[in-house]
């Protein structure tokens, strides 16, 4: 079985919110076991499609959830957020985040 037995690549890009090439290259590192070169939430949605059982329906559903905003934003035209309104949107909550989480999830989507 093959990731692109479900979902297509162009579809695959629309709902991830990456370029064709950009998911391309996911698919190899992710065929060829290099999953530290894919964020984790994209190696997250593979494995549940190679696991055979998830419906295309079932993959559109996960990236519904996971991916909308990526997808939506880059479909929109919006402006993307930037790294001092995430910065200032964490200084202002500090007391009230889990940072250890916040900093396990960026790990996971950078690959390290």
């Amino acid at each position: 079985m093959q990731i692109t037995d479900i979902v297509t690549i162009t579809e695959l890009s629309n709902l991830l919110g990456k370029s064709r090439p950009t998911v391309y290259k996911y698919v190899s590192d992710y065929e060829s076991g290099n999953y530290s070169a894919i964020p984790h939430s994209v190696k997250s949605l593979f494995d549940k499609i190679m696991s055979g059982e998830t419906s295309k329906r079932g993959v559109f559903e996960y990236c519904d959830h996971w991916f909308a905003g990526k997808a939506q934003s880059s479909a929109s035209g919006e402006k993307p957020t930037t790294l001092k309104e995430v910065i200032k949107l964490l200084k202002d909550n500090e007391r009230r985040l889990n940072l250890g989480k916040i900093k396990k999830y960026i790990e996971e989507e950078l690959g390290r």
